[in-house]
């Protein structure tokens, strides 16, 4: 899996939740992260900074925080394990061990970017969601459940630069109640350098003034509840056969952008940003929700009737930082097939009214749809019939059909063409087309009924 040239994509370069994961899932080492190693080994010399300087999400949590929960929160706070964002990171290993990569749903860097693609509803409420969680405790969402702030709080622990409380501290706990993610313990002088983020806030705000950042070693001791290990590992195993279970449904409505690569691959390689979502431009890319089972959630699919694929557009390939949807030049690009358009001809005004409608085969850029004419109860009009050789699935005519609800005629998920490396061109496929836009009268074999 490589990583494309967009300067964007330097956001998911960084990013080892992905590197871990991703690897685990497709049992090949990905090269689309590895600079998070340098990230890793900043952490253990610094400590968790990322989250407390860089994190895009954790700065919308501020934020969220500073202008609103902040005020409306009780003092009764409910306070969970701080370490259950662990056995979220050890369900996604185990899930990856399985060959399932779930790391989107607790990735913050891919939630972030997810949230300011696709602008879904659904994304919507999650992070409504993530910011109200702080009515809870502050910082909730990386106290207990960031997969990835699990990653750097464990290395973190080890970090050669700590903060310490100096001596001649009162323990007058200011520091606890400044503290967002409660990684001070004032009472015993202590520091929880796995869920301290380096906010600073207790350096800079202590009355005192003896909180230092130093290098030092020792601090509270790092363990997690062996029970809460063993309730976290069995879930992972149910939970995750359960997703294999699901992992792609039949659905023929289920149509992948062009350069997509195979669905198994494609479910672990997607790591459901939005970015192809929110570049297409006739919206016709939709954000799965169960169309493509359990795993295939947030997943990109062509809706036609919303819109459909233009032809010289291969914005989702270039935009796509891991290739699961290939990036084709323009001239490749129109030779994918995606699926087949099919003609509901009780619902089709040409065919069950009677009438003259010519828009599908208008609209139609690859001369796939042609009008010829039919004779049915004494009427002769010309009626439409599409070329199953030639149509690639793009959802124009789908999209352009004037019949009110469901279009007469839809794109289905047949003969769709999925592949990892090589060309979708071929010298038949140019053939067809030629002989399609110099085709006069109906061939046999051409009616799809």
């Amino acid at each position: 899996m490589k990583l494309t040239e967009n300067p964007k994509d330097f956001i998911f370069r960084i990013d080892p939740l992905i590197l871990f994961i991703n690897s685990l899932a497709l049992r090949n080492l990905i090269n689309i992260s590895l600079l998070s190693l340098f990230l890793l080994v900043l952490t253990i010399i610094f400590g968790r900074f990322f989250c407390g300087f860089i994190c895009p999400l954790g700065t919308l949590i501020d934020i969220g925080e500073d202008t609103l929960i902040s005020h409306i929160r009780k003092e009764r706070k409910l306070i969970l394990s701080p370490h259950t964002k662990f056995l979220v990171l050890l369900f996604l290993f185990i899930a990856g061990l399985f060959g399932i990569s779930l790391a989107y749903h607790f990735d913050p860097l891919i939630i972030f970017e997810r949230v300011f693609n696709s602008f879904h509803p659904v994304v919507l409420i999650v992070l409504v969601l993530i910011l109200l969680a702080n009515l809870l405790n502050e910082r909730f969402w990386c106290r207990h459940i960031c997969a990835l702030g699990g990653i750097l709080s464990i290395l973190s622990h080890f970090s050669f630069f700590k903060l310490f409380l100096a001596a001649g501290c009162r323990r007058c706990e200011f520091c606890n109640n400044l503290c967002p993610t409660g990684a001070i313990k004032a009472k015993d002088r202590l520091m929880d350098f796995s869920n301290c983020i380096l906010c600073l806030r207790c350096k800079y705000e202590c009355p005192e003034g003896i909180i230092k950042y130093r290098i030092g070693f020792t601090g509270a001791p790092f363990q997690i509840e062996r029970r809460s290990f063993f309730i976290a590992t069995a879930g992972a195993l149910i939970g995750t056969q359960i997703i294999k279970g699901n992992l792609y449904k039949n659905n023929k409505r289920l149509i992948r952008p062009p350069g997509s690569i195979p669905e198994i691959d494609f479910l672990n390689t997607c790591i459901r940003c939005g970015r192809c979502i929110g570049v297409c431009p006739t919206h016709g890319l939709q954000p799965c929700f169960l169309e493509a089972g359990i795993n295939g959630l947030w997943t990109p699919r062509l809706v036609p009737r919303i819109g459909g694929c233009e032809r010289y557009c291969n914005r989702c390939g270039q935009v796509c930082p891991t290739s699961a949807i290939r990036n084709l030049p323009l001239a490749e690009k129109t030779f994918v097939i995606i699926g087949l358009a099919i003609i509901d001809r009780s619902r089709c005004i040409a065919w069950e009214e009677d009438k003259v409608c010519l828009i599908c085969d208008e609209v139609c850029p690859y001369n796939a749809i042609r009008m010829f004419s039919e004779t049915l109860n004494n009427i002769t009009l010309s009626r439409p019939y599409v070329d199953e050789k030639i149509c690639t699935g793009c959802g124009l005519c789908e999209h352009s059909c004037p019949v009110d609800g469901e279009s007469a005629i839809k794109v289905f998920a047949y003969n769709q063409e999925r592949k990892k490396s090589g060309s979708y061109i071929t010298e038949e496929k140019i053939r067809w087309r030629k002989e399609g836009e110099a085709i006069e009268e109906l061939p046999s074999g051409f009616i799809i009924e």
